[in-house]
């Protein structure tokens, strides 16, 4: 095996594993959020292991020339800032809905944080991948208007909080020029230091109540699989197939959620729904081909 076939099997096996990875995140979130744990355990949970393993290396390699408080800011728009409100999301709006916000609304905060905090203009596919993405969102919020899940549309509003939240940390890791792996460093470390005493303080929590089972399940799940896999594996699949093969390729997630939803969970999409969905999804694969710059990988 050559050296160049070694390197895009390896990068098509990541990707494959991050399409997973990714599934599962919603699907699980969407799970979670019935059981015993709240959104704020589950944050506490998503960071612990990261946290406590990245903690010598931070400690070790420095916050790369920023302050304490640009690192504080990437912890909070990274860590509470987009886990709280996602899980809260799955509280009450179903899985397909998670998935298509979270990860396909993204160049909608993303565009216009990048073109106020760091110049950067927008070519005419990014306008238009923009222009469907908005659109398909738009398609979920009527979806929301006509369903009668109550509070559905609280739900919709924690996820695009969420995804807001995530696409301001991408940004500003951009500007302040912040490695993916100095990144998820300091959002684990901090996030552990800092709010997981106050959650565990202040904020509603069953820790003490839910069963042995789920902990573990979910400390391994969102701690060791989400968290690391995604910190490590999308950088060497965009290392071996390059950023935009790999952004294209996750654009499968929404779509993969939405019919695994409704296979699974029971969750079956209304026609808007689905035209939402096929309308983000597309316009996410037109800026993975048009725009070549990699943005901060989510979850």
């Amino acid at each position: 095996m050559t050296p160049q076939l070694r390197e895009r099997v390896i990068g098509i096996l990541w990707v494959s594993a991050i399409i997973v990875i990714w599934s599962a995140f919603h699907l699980s979130g969407r799970l979670s959020v019935q059981f015993t744990l709240t959104p704020f355990d589950l944050t506490t949970l998503r960071v612990c292991v990261a946290g406590a393993i990245f903690f010598p290396w931070l400690l070790k390699y420095g916050l790369g020339g920023i302050s304490f408080w640009q690192a504080l800011l990437l912890a909070l728009t990274a860590g509470p800032g987009f886990s709280v409100f996602a899980f809260g999301g799955y509280m009450f709006a179903p899985a397909a809905h998670g998935a298509t916000i979270l990860a396909g609304t993204l160049p909608l905060f993303t565009a216009p944080l990048a073109w106020w905090l760091i110049g950067e203009r927008m070519g005419a596919w990014r306008v238009i991948s923009v222009m469907m993405i908005f659109a398909g969102a738009m398609f979920l919020v009527l979806d929301v208007s006509e369903s009668s899940a109550p509070n559905e549309w609280l739900g919709d509003l924690f996820f695009f909080v969420g995804a807001a939240s995530w696409s301001l940390f991408g940004v500003l890791a951009r500007k302040w020029n912040v490695t993916p792996l100095r990144s998820a460093a300091i959002v684990a470390t901090f996030t552990f230091a800092i709010y997981s005493p106050i959650h565990l303080l202040f904020l509603p929590s069953g820790l003490l109540e839910a069963p042995w089972e789920e902990i573990a399940a979910q400390w391994v799940f969102q701690g060791l699989i989400v968290f690391m896999g995604s910190t490590l594996g999308y950088p060497r699949a965009v290392a071996a197939l390059g950023a935009t093969p790999t952004a294209t390729a996750v654009a499968v997630v929404p779509a993969a959620v939405a019919l695994i939803a409704w296979y699974a969970l029971g969750e079956p999409l209304s026609a808007i729904a689905a035209a939402g969905v096929a309308l983000v999804v597309i316009g996410m694969i037109a800026g993975g081909i048009r725009f070549r710059r990699r943005e901060s990988p989510l979850p």
